[in-house]
């Protein structure tokens, strides 16, 4: 018996951590776009960072919640708050990852904006990489922790 419970437990998080997958898949397209549009179109590291968070923190949100199954109105509140916490966590950690990253990037290739806009975009999409771990639990087990 225990184990057709972990098995089960088991399937469950697969299923879980797959449609967190495709739901990152869709906010980080979106916010990839969005931060290679407007670092390559002059804004600073931050600015860039914050406009594609943005842009792919609302829909992540709106299909993670959808996949965990919400708590309804009275629990939405609660889940925006704690899942924006970790969001803006994240976005903190990319923009510094990204400033740093163009210091290097203007060191290294001072004549090459292609260059620049290669080594900052990979520090964005790095970040959100190493995070998306880090997420998957947090959102499991803070935002939607009611939902097991």
């Amino acid at each position: 018996m225990p184990q057709v419970a972990e098995s089960r437990r088991t399937r469950r998080y697969w299923r879980l951590l797959s449609r967190f997958a495709a739901a990152s898949v869709v906010a980080t397209g979106i916010s990839q776009l969005v931060f290679l549009a407007a670092y390559a179109l002059g804004a600073v590291p931050v600015l860039a960072t914050v406009l594609a968070w943005l842009s792919g923190a609302i829909p992540n949100f709106l299909l993670n919640r959808r996949t965990w199954g919400g708590g309804g109105r009275a629990a939405l509140r609660g889940e925006i708050l704690r899942y924006g916490v970790i969001s803006v966590g994240t976005a903190l950690l990319a923009a510094a990852a990204t400033s740093g990253a163009e210091a290097v990037a203007v060191s290294a290739f001072p004549a090459s904006r292609a260059s620049q806009v290669g080594v900052v975009w990979g520090a964005f999409l790095g970040t959100y990489g190493v995070m998306f771990l880090v997420k998957f639990f947090l959102v499991d087990r803070v935002v939607f922790r009611g939902r097991r």
